[in-house]
């Protein structure tokens, strides 16, 4: 039979591993909690301002009852309107129900990460720059509890990681891992080849400031990769703001190719690569089997990691991987 799947890149993701038994049911408990606790956060549509460009024009995108989100007519960023001294930090990251959700969702699934997606993430890192084992001195920032960092240290490339949780950092320490809890900015200027945020960049509330810090701690050609949430997805559209990557308050910055390069231009960057690779008929599914009770994942098993690659292919995905390459230093 002809491979008609031939140059797509394709993808067999467990749910039942890679989450929790009752993930859409915990995600949706998790949301109405920080949807409570932080109400006093929404802003006046009159006081929007972009987070990436700081323009003042906009539409709105998406809305959560009060909480929307707002799209930037001048550079394309997709973020809410909140007061973030009200919302952020500390108070949201080490809130013990955001421990518990990170330790049901994350920690739990260690194991099954660290086997499947860590060596995937260090392949698509060499493929796409051309980096060597030898030539990687790697920081990644927002490591969580390690899982990529040990597959790295077990196959001998030097990094490090950063992490602000300090639960999250015992666990990294726990597991042998050079991991601290200091901020980028603090790194020494030019130390690595590549640098890592995964899941990180759509929690960004000052892009442009955290992305100077990027290119101060990478050489000069030296690459940035993240992967993120894509707003602008099949899944956004069947799912509206029942998609499971909305998170409000957390996930504050979503980016497409123009508000990418937007970034690119202002802290010393080229757009290297940009390519969608998503999970939006398990996701699709999981608020399904959620809604009907029924396992529509365990009988359509087959058919989702075929149907996910099409949809990767038109760029429709709702993850995007992005790899930024340092040009020059700002």
């Amino acid at each position: 039979m002809r491979n008609i799947f031939e140059g797509y890149r394709l993808f067999a993701i467990d749910p039942k591993k890679s989450r929790s038994k009752d993930f859409y049911k915990n995600m949706l408990e998790y949301r109405a909690h920080v949807m409570k606790k932080f109400a006093p956060a929404i802003k006046k549509p009159s006081d929007f301002a972009c987070l990436l460009c700081g323009g003042k024009k906009w539409e709105e995108f998406l809305a959560l009852g009060k909480y929307k989100l707002y799209e930037c007519l001048r550079c394309a960023l997709v973020s809410p309107n909140i007061d973030f001294s009200k919302a952020g930090g500390s108070e949201m990251y080490d809130d013990p129900k955001n421990i518990k959700d990170t330790t049901r969702e994350i920690v739990a699934t260690y194991g099954y990460r660290k086997k499947v997606h860590a060596p995937e993430r260090l392949a698509y890192l060499m493929e796409k720059t051309g980096l060597k084992k030898k030539d990687i001195t790697l920081l990644d920032v927002g490591c969580g509890p390690g899982y990529f960092l040990s597959y790295l240290k077990d196959k001998k490339i030097k990094s490090k990681g950063l992490e602000l949780a300090e639960f999250l950092v015992d666990i990294c320490r726990k597991h042998g891992l050079n991991v601290t809890s200091t901020e980028l900015s603090k790194e020494k200027p030019g130390s690595y080849s590549a640098l890592t945020l995964f899941d990180v960049l759509e929690h960004l509330t000052a892009p442009v400031a955290f992305f100077k810090d990027v290119n101060r701690a990478l050489k000069v050609g030296g690459y940035m990769m993240a992967y993120s949430p894509n707003i602008h997805s099949l899944a956004y559209m069947l799912m509206g703001n029942r998609q499971n990557t909305l998170y409000p308050y957390q996930h504050t910055a979503f980016f497409d190719r123009q508000s990418l390069e937007y970034l690119a231009k202002k802290t010393g960057f080229t757009l290297h690569s940009l390519e969608f690779y998503g999970l939006d008929v398990m996701d699709y599914l999981c608020m399904k089997q959620y809604d009907d009770r029924y396992d529509y994942f365990d009988k359509l098993r087959e058919a989702v990691p075929l149907l996910q690659v099409v949809i990767d292919k038109q760029g429709l995905g709702n993850h995007l991987r992005v790899i930024f390459k340092k040009i020059n230093n700002v």
